[in-house]
C-alpha cells in the first residue's frame, strides 16, 4: 500500500509502497476515506516535538483520519466491514488515571497515530489498535468528516469548557479562522448565546467567518483590532478569548481584549511561551485554561452534530500524491479551512 512518510525531520515526506498491516485481536485495518493535514503535522515533521514524543522514523504521518473498516481481528465487536467510521486518534493505554477516566488524549503513555510509534492516516490504509478507538459514522463520507476527528473536535472540547461563563450580553473572540476556527464560530453559536467576534488577516479568511456564523469580523490589515474590539463590547471587553494560533502577538490580542474575570483559552501550538503582565492579570483576575484534542465521548457529539447537519466543514481536496504540494499550501497559508488527503 501506499504511505506519504517521514524519514528525516525537516525533510519533505515520501511516498512510499509498504507492507498492508494485518488485523489482530482488538486491532481493526481502516480504509481511508480522508486524512486531514493539521498544522500539527508541520511542527512534528519539522522536529519541533523530538524530545517530546516517542518516535521511531520512518512514520507514516496524519492524526486526523476517517474512513472504512476493512478488516477485523478475532475480538472486535460491533462493527462490519465496509462500516463508515471516525478514528479518535487519542489512542491511551487504557489503564492510567487519566485513560481510565474517559480522558485518553490525556494519556500518560500516549500513542497517537502519526505522532507516537504508531503509523498515521496519509496512507491508503490505517491500522487501529483497538474497535474502542473508532466512532461509527453511518450516512457520512468519511473524506468529509476526517477534519472532525482534530479539529471539529478540538475546538468542541475547549468551547464546552466555556459554555457556563457565558449569557446573551457575552462577547467571545476567536483568533485563528481556518482548520479549528471555522467550527469554533460555529460551536460557540450552537452551545452559548453569546456574540462571536473573529480577527482575519483577508478577504478569504473574512468570507469564511461570516460562512460560518460570526457576528463581528476584524481584518487586521485594514482595521484597528483594540479599537474595534472596543467599540463591539462597549470597552468592557471580551468574556472568552479562544486563541487557535498562540503566537506572541494573537495571545497579546487576546490578553489586551479580555474583561475582568475573563478567561483565556490555549489551543494553538505556534508558539513556546506564555507571557502575561502579573499586575494586569491579578487585579483583574484573568483565567487562562489550556485544551488538548477532546475525549472519545465528545468527538461522539461531533459526529452527531454532523449528522444533524448542525456543523459545517470547508474542505480541501488532494491526491496523496501531491502531499508536498499541501504542505507547502499550508505553510504559506493559502489553505482557507482544511486540507483533506483522498487516498
Amino acid at each position: 500500500m501506499k504511505a506519504a512518510r517521514l524519514h528525516q525531520y525537516g525533510k519533505p515526506l515520501q511516498v512510499d509502497e509498504i507492507d498492508m498491516p494485518k488485523a489482530k485481536g482488538e486491532g481493526v485495518l481502516v480504509r481511508v476515506g480522508g486524512s486531514g493535514v493539521c498544522h500539527s503535522d508541520l511542527h512534528f515533521m519539522k522536529g519541533e516535538w523530538q524530545k517530546i514524543l516517542d518516535v521511531k522514523l520512518p512514520l507514516t504521518v496524519g492524526h486526523e483520519t476517517a474512513g472504512y473498516v476493512e478488516e477485523m481481528g478475532e475480538l472486535v465487536q460491533g462493527f462490519s466491514k465496509g462500516d463508515p467510521v471516525a478514528i479518535f486518534g487519542g489512542w491511551g493505554c487504557g489503564i492510567c488515571s487519566n485513560c481510565k477516566d474517559g480522558q485518553e488524549q490525556l494519556c500518560n503513555f500516549p500513542r497517537w497515530p502519526g505522532l507516537s510509534r504508531c503509523d498515521g492516516g496519509y496512507a491508503e490504509y490505517i491500522l487501529v489498535p483497538s474497535y474502542r478507538f473508532l466512532v461509527k459514522a453511518e450516512g457520512l463520507d468519511p473524506k468529509d468528516i476526517a477534519p472532525l476527528t482534530d479539529a471539529g473536535l478540538t475546538p468542541y472540547r475547549a468551547v464546552k469548557k466555556v459554555r457556563n461563563l457565558l449569557n446573551p450580553n457575552s462577547f467571545v473572540l476567536v483568533i485563528g479562522v481556518g482548520g479549528l476556527g471555522s467550527y469554533a464560530i460555529q460551536y460557540f453559536k450552537l452551545l452559548s448565546p453569546a456574540s462571536v467576534i473573529t480577527i482575519v488577516r483577508n478577504k478569504k479568511k473574512a468570507n469564511l467567518a461570516k460562512n460560518m456564523g460570526a457576528d463581528h469580523i476584524i481584518n487586521s490589515s485594514e482595521e484597528d483590532v483594540t479599537k474595534r474590539i472596543n467599540e463591539i463590547t462597549n470597552s468592557n471587553g471580551v468574556d472568552v478569548a479562544l486563541d487557535i494560533v498562540c503566537a506572541n502577538d494573537t495571545l497579546s490580542t487576546c490578553i489586551s481584549s479580555m474583561k475582568k474575570r475573563g478567561t483565556l483559552i490555549l489551543v494553538g501550538l505556534m508558539g513556546r511561551t506564555l507571557e502575561m503582565p502579573i499586575m494586569q492579570s491579578v487585579i483583574n483576575e484573568y483565567n487562562v485554561l489550556g485544551s488538548l484534542w477532546g475525549n472519545y465521548n465528545e468527538l461522539r457529539e461531533v459526529i452527531t452534530w454532523a449528522k444533524l447537519g448542525k456543523v459545517k466543514s470547508s474542505n480541501e481536496f488532494f491526491s496523496l500524491k501531491d502531499v508536498g504540494r499541501v504542505i507547502e499550501k499550508l505553510e504559506s497559508g493559502n489553505i482557507v479551512g482544511r486540507a483533506v488527503l483522498t487516498p
